[in-house]
């Protein structure tokens, strides 16, 4: 894919009750890059998961490696493009493997067969996500953290270009948080594109590469860590005060809320 993978421009959408609109907003992400969007509650990151997945309609433009995706049919942007949304619910309860396993569908169809090659990748994402201990158990038998990381999986088993994540840090330990990011920096450094919507300000300073900060349905600052991490920037958006920390020897900061 070309270097820039993802672009949107004039993206707009408004919500016809409520009168709250996200953008027009244009922005560019570039291949094999972990992007995070941060913001405050109500600030737009879901809503713009959702246009750039193509999981709702909206005004404007959005091309994924110079095409437009509107010319992608469902299969092709089921094989190009994943999303993990905040929630799934569980209508069906289906063993670790077998959820993972429901990944292949864009490459196999609903009655596919399972190839040797679809069965190696489902064994590199239990491992990758640390869930080979867990393969036969079933999903309603597991914590929120574990069943997240069995969606990941799932995810992860589409085999995307491009990689889109909705707060999937919540329900994680530190430990799983930190390994969590490991194996979205390894998709980034297999070409594919990440975009995550978070609220871990911290982590996301340390992992991702580039940050996109939303407010109010507008785009207040897309760069790197250091440029979009300001105390004032922050305390702008947030309606709260922040203390930015760099610990000793250490190149990413700490945020934490100034009580004082």
């Amino acid at each position: 894919m070309p270097a820039s993978a993802l672009q949107a421009v004039n993206l707009c959408f408004h919500y016809p009750r409520t009168g709250w609109q996200l953008g027009p907003l244009s922005l560019t992400i570039q291949t094999g890059i972990l992007t995070g969007l941060i913001g405050p509650n109500g600030s737009g990151k879901s809503t713009l998961l959702n246009l750039l997945a193509r999981r709702s309609t909206a005004q404007g433009s959005l091309t994924l490696a110079g095409r437009p995706a509107g010319r992608f049919s469902d299969i092709e942007w089921a094989r190009t493009v994943a999303y993990l949304p905040q929630q799934i619910p569980l209508h069906y309860d289906f063993s670790v493997e077998e959820a993972i396993a429901f990944g292949r569908y864009p490459h196999t169809g609903f009655m596919g067969f399972l190839q040797p090659r679809d069965h190696e990748i489902i064994e590199r994402c239990l491992i990758d996500t640390e869930l080979t201990g867990l393969r036969s158990r079933m999903l309603s038998e597991l914590s929120g953290g574990e069943r997240q990381r069995v969606f990941l999986a799932s995810v992860l088993a589409q085999e995307p270009h491009v990689l889109f994540l909705d707060e999937p840090l919540t329900a994680l330990d530190i430990h799983h948080q930190v390994a969590f990011y490991r194996v979205l920096q390894q998709c980034c450094r297999n070409g594919i594109t990440v975009v995550l919507a978070t609220h871990e300000l911290t982590m996301a300073a340390h992992f991702c590469e580039e940050l996109l900060l939303l407010s109010q349905g507008s785009i207040v600052k897309h760069g790197s860590p250091r440029e979009v991490l300001q105390e004032e920037l922050l305390h702008s958006v947030y309606s709260s005060n922040v203390r930015i920390v760099f610990p000793d020897n250490a190149d990413t900061p700490v945020i934490v809320p100034a009580f004082d």
